[in-house]
């Protein structure tokens, strides 16, 4: 999946989504057991009086995953012809955010969409979105097969809201061939935050324009999560719902960050996470957090990377969970969601997930999936795919998530960069965050 929806947070918002997390997600058909599955599709729920159903399916995978997906929707639809058809529209985010809402309002929404967990929080709050808890009765279904925390990440107020397509997480890249250059273990990464601010100084030359460690400002995910993680800090409280940035933990911690960067300058300044995904590409940068997506790209130029989750920070390792759903509109038939479920099952056998993982590179959330011989002999998907008790989902159900990402969070992450006091941008940022939960709730 390419870098969009959300979170990556904007996509790993919402694509990443999804690690993305987090990490990853596809489920089973098959009525024995749920493996082999490649034409469960036909097997189960028929269109109603023998009529060819179609439903319409609108996602953000703009970027090159969205030939697989193609594939695997063309695949599906000569499976089922007759019976049932898939006619997906693919169109940027923004197009997206500005199509979906008006659909849904005047009865001529899709019958099916992929949206990041925190991209769907707004449309169940207003209703826009149907309950699917059912799904998981549907004939050929193995829900045992899912990793819990697939299932989970569509879960609000007790109900399911979204079905796993991709669950991904945020992880800490290293060039191995600079790491071996500086005198570094190449097959070692940092293990903790000091470990990652020393081996950013000694992989920095900015001679070369080679830097030690990649932080961009924005239009990435959000890694500063990790480290306010990683030191024992948060953002905001989920009980009270009130901001516990301006804490003292949470200080040190952007402090350490603005030492990185403005005094010690294992970064450039001002790169967004396209140019900083180049940097890291090009070979130029040694370290860097960002999601499983990047993985094709440094393949497929011959960059000698690993993967790892990130460092562990004074309190706790800790990386962002997330990931992309399938969502049903309000106002969908019953005809059109049994087909929407039938298509859902489809994505969700062991065949198409396979398919999946191996094409894009983001790790399996089927539990058929990861034990697959070939998914075990892919050392990267295997890496990414064990976040253990790492992965934590940013703001779960807050509608506001990606507002605070984009509005205050980064916008705090450039302005340290260049140089402002750490103690006065957390303290206005968390100030900011309220002023953000409060229209929240109005």
């Amino acid at each position: 999946m390419n870098k969009n929806g959300g979170f990556r947070l904007n996509r790993l918002t919402n694509r990443i989504v999804s690690f993305a997390l987090v990490a990853s997600m596809i489920g089973v058909l098959s009525a024995c057991g749920g493996n082999d599955n490649s034409n469960s599709a036909s097997s189960s729920s028929s269109a109603a009086g023998g009529k060819q159903v179609s439903i319409s399916f609108w996602n953000t995978f703009t970027g090159s995953d969205a030939d697989t997906l193609k594939e695997i929707v063309n695949d599906y639809n000569k499976a089922n012809e007759g019976k049932y058809e898939v006619k997906m529209d693919i169109m940027p985010a923004d197009q997206f955010g500005q199509k979906l809402p008006p659909s849904i309002a005047t009865g001529t929404a899709p019958s099916l969409v992929a949206l990041s967990s925190s991209g769907a929080a707004a449309y169940i709050q207003n209703g826009s979105i149907e309950p699917v808890d059912d799904f998981y009765s549907v004939d050929g279904v193995n829900r045992d097969d899912f990793e819990e925390s697939a299932v989970k990440l569509g879960e609000s107020n007790g109900s399911l809201y979204l079905l796993p397509m991709q669950v991904f997480g945020i992880e800490f890249f290293w060039n191995k061939d600079l790491f071996k250059a500086a005198g570094l273990d190449p097959d070692t990464p940092p293990a903790t935050f000091e470990q990652l601010a020393d081996y950013a100084v000694k992989l920095t030359d900015e001679s070369k324009g080679q830097y030690g460690f990649a932080m961009p400002i924005k239009g990435a995910p959000q890694y500063s999560l990790m480290f306010i993680w990683g030191n024992g800090g948060d953002v905001v409280d989920l009980a009270s719902r009130k901001s516990v940035l301006n804490s003292a933990e949470n200080v040190e911690t952007f402090k350490w960050l603005a030492d990185l960067a403005v005094q010690k300058k294992v970064t450039p300044k001002g790169l967004n996470g396209v140019e900083t995904d180049k940097l890291f590409l090009s070979g130029k940068a040694a370290m860097y957090i960002t999601g499983p997506w990047l993985a094709a790209g440094l393949k497929e130029n011959n960059i000698n990377f690993g993967v790892s989750l990130p460092p562990k920070g004074s309190a706790a390792q800790a990386t962002i969970a997330d990931g992309i759903g399938f969502a049903i509109p309000k106002g969908t038939s019953d005809e059109q969601k049994l087909a929407a479920y039938d298509f859902v099952k489809y994505w969700n056998s062991t065949e198409v997930g396979k398919k999946w993982s191996l094409a894009i590179g983001f790790p399996p959330y089927l539990k058929s999936v990861l034990a697959d011989p070939d998914i075990q002999a892919n050392e990267t998907i295997k890496l990414m795919s064990n976040f253990g008790d790492a992965g934590r989902t940013f703001l779960p159900g807050f509608v506001t998530a990606d507002r605070i990402n984009s509005d205050v969070l980064f916008p705090l992450l450039e302005q340290i960069v260049s140089g402002l006091d750490p103690v006065q941008g957390v303290e206005k940022a968390s100030s900011s965050i309220d002023d953000i939960l409060k229209s929240e709730s109005q």
